[in-house]
């Protein structure tokens, strides 16, 4: 039990690390665009590059935490991220920036199907939605500590450096871990699949529980990075607030999403039976009504309300959706199962962002409010078949 809470703390640690580093892009956006002199859509482009490598990663790394050592994949990973915001933050080619961000997606990305494997190692399945909630949590309290650290820290030594201590602190963490980790080499106490990948694609291709699972994260991911990406310049341009504060309403965002990232899990298991399609369902109404009236509202509380909700819903959902993923499939196939689910939600990470932004630079962001609002009643829609169709948790 103790070696257990000892290798969840180390997985929550690098987690936060990597999250922190990872999801630095957007309290930085507003210095990034001015320094690069680039446009909104040009903007939505840095958090999709960023995916585009856990598109592109997240499968492979996910068969591969099924059969290797978790450990020393994730200290693999924690490198890549790090080396790559490292290259980026001195990069001023536009075009080669980009480069660098999808090899730092890809050991960002990486990272969830090697922590959830670890996790699967850890507990039955039965037990995992709490520790996965915790986990998941750590990822919005590293985004949050990225908006209340860094925003501050660009005032006094720019972004380029501010982005390099954070990166270089990853790495030196990296290159600790596996000596701290040495004797608590993490065991695969389930034997891989014996299913080829092409069969095992098969199973996840036909498999209802996936689709439902997917065509959620698709949408609810990519709405996620697009209201991260935008929020600090929604709230400059159109509230007229500081950027400091616009950063600290981000940080607030992410500190509800990590709130929601554990309390949405207990929710659906005391609450719901372990529905998780009636909380997703929840979580898709509470967000696109929080986004209508921050639009509509100029009151600060308010303003910082819907924030509040919004993040604890939006950002909240990820500990939901790992859970369904893992549930999917048997606990052998449950790493490369939760990378392929986050490679799908990747397409719309990649795809919304830059689409919202292109939106907001022609015709302002009443019509971009609109595409994401018809995205929510999609997912809603999507929700509600599942309730119909898959109503219990599959057992592995």
């Amino acid at each position: 039990m103790q070696q257990m809470k000892l290798i969840a703390m180390w997985i929550i640690i690098a987690q936060f690390l990597t999250a922190f580093v990872g999801r630095s892009i957007s309290p930085l956006m507003f210095y990034i665009s001015a320094d690069l002199s680039l446009n909104k859509g040009q903007l939505g482009f840095l958090p999709t590059a960023l995916f585009i490598g856990q598109f592109i990663a997240t499968l492979l790394v996910g068969y591969l935490a099924d059969r290797l050592s978790t450990r020393k994949i994730m200290v693999c990973l924690m490198i890549i991220v790090g080396t790559g915001f490292l290259s980026f933050a001195w990069i001023d080619n536009y075009t080669l920036a980009l480069v660098f961000v999808v090899l730092a997606g890809m050991g960002y990305g990486g990272m969830h199907p090697v922590t959830n494997r670890f996790l699967m190692n850890i507990l039955p399945v039965n037990q995992v939605s709490l520790l996965m909630g915790l986990k998941q949590m750590s990822i919005t309290l590293g985004s949050a500590g990225s908006s209340v650290v860094l925003i501050p820290l660009v005032a006094f030594i720019g972004w380029r450096y501010t982005l390099s201590v954070a990166a270089v602190v990853l790495l030196m963490f990296s290159f600790i871990m596996p000596f701290v980790l040495k004797t608590k080499e993490d065991s695969q106490t389930e034997i891989a699949t014996k299913l080829p990948l092409r069969q095992q694609l098969r199973i996840f291709l036909h498999s209802k529980w996936l689709f439902f699972t997917n065509s959620s994260a698709f949408i609810l991911m990519g709405i996620q990075m697009t209201f991260n990406t935008y929020i600090i310049l929604f709230l400059y341009e159109i509230k007229d607030w500081p950027i400091y504060s616009a950063g600290i309403c981000l940080a607030i965002s992410e500190i509800s999403g990590a709130s929601g990232r554990v309390l949405w899990g207990i929710i659906s298991d005391k609450f719901f039976n372990k529905n998780r399609w009636a909380v997703l369902l929840i979580i898709t109404i509470l967000s696109a009504n929080g986004i209508i009236l921050m639009y509509f509202t100029y009151s600060t509380f308010f303003i910082v309300m819907c924030i509040a909700i919004i993040g604890f819903s939006l950002a909240g959902f990820n500990g939901i959706w790992m859970t369904l993923a893992v549930e999917s499939v048997e606990k052998s196939m449950s790493g490369f199962a939760s990378g392929f689910s986050i490679m799908v939600a990747s397409i719309g990470v990649f795809l919304i962002p830059p689409v919202f932004g292109s939106l907001v630079e022609y015709w302002g962001y009443f019509v971009g409010g609109i595409f994401l609002i018809s995205l929510f009643a999609c997912c809603a829609i999507f929700m509600v078949i599942a309730l119909f169709t898959v109503k219990k948790v599959q057992p592995s």
